[in-house]
């Protein structure tokens, strides 16, 4: 039997038995874990607050066979705040749908784990939209999954900047306002297109480092998602409920 610390995030329970969990655990340097905490529905259980949705903790688990027993946590952060609404409530699962349906166990990138931390945080104790969290969300996960846009320039004419531009979703392809005349694909405005190129090259730690006027932020939220789902070929469930009671 192997026994291990690492630091992760529940970002998906289920119950099992008549007192147990199932939790998936995207963790720093392995991925994502699914693992058993025996007896963690108790209230009195060690394991109780360590195996809730969102609680970052450092877990101690157990391996033999390929199946996982989480032993031990010490929690770090429960993100309590996110609970100050149901929108704010309904966006963080989205992001944790996002994540177990698209980073894969084994993994041993911590981007991860620092991109859903972050846009937690932010989501709970920052002033900043929610609409602009999601979007540098979306479009850095598609980047570090390996689907970065092509925002340089024009694909055409290596036009860097017009004052309308546009972005196709299924290519990941820009355009400028003569390229893109005449394309089936959205056309985006230059405040959208500096934001976008922001969010997918700027360093990690200033991702969420700019500001956009609302009528653009609008635009990018869509342009993001729509790009998510496409590169990822994914529906999530969360996404459309998040739409519905916003």
């Amino acid at each position: 039997m192997e026994k291990f610390t690492t630091d992760g995030i529940v970002i998906k329970s289920s119950v099992t038995g008549e007192a147990d969990r199932i939790v998936w655990v995207l963790t720093r340097n392995r991925g994502i874990i699914r693992a058993f905490a025996k007896g963690a529905r108790g209230t009195k259980s060690r394991l109780h607050g360590g195996t809730s949705l969102f609680a970052y903790c450092t877990f101690l688990f157990s391996e033999k066979n390929n199946v996982y027993n989480i032993n031990e946590t010490e929690v770090k952060e429960v993100f309590f705040d996110l609970r100050k609404s149901m929108e704010t409530l309904t966006l963080a699962q989205y992001f944790c749908e996002v994540t177990e349906k698209t980073v894969i166990e084994n993994n041993g990138e911590e981007i991860y784990l620092r991109l859903l931390l972050n846009s937690l945080y932010f989501l709970s104790r920052s002033s900043k939209h929610e609409l602009l969290i999601k979007s540098v969300f979306e479009f850095r996960l598609s980047t570090v999954l390996g689907y970065m846009p092509s925002l340089v320039a024009c694909d055409n004419c290596g036009e860097y900047l017009t004052d309308n531009m546009f972005f196709d979703c299924s290519s990941g392809l820009l355009f400028c306002s003569s390229c893109g005349k005449g394309k089936d694909i959205p056309r985006i405005s230059s405040a959208t297109v500096s934001a976008m190129r922001h969010i997918c090259y700027s360093e990690f730690s200033k991702i969420f480092s700019f500001e956009i006027p609302e009528e653009a932020l609008t635009e990018l939220n869509k342009m993001s998602e729509t790009y998510l789902r496409t590169v990822t070929s994914q529906e999530f469930k969360l996404l459309k409920y998040y739409k519905d009671i916003r």
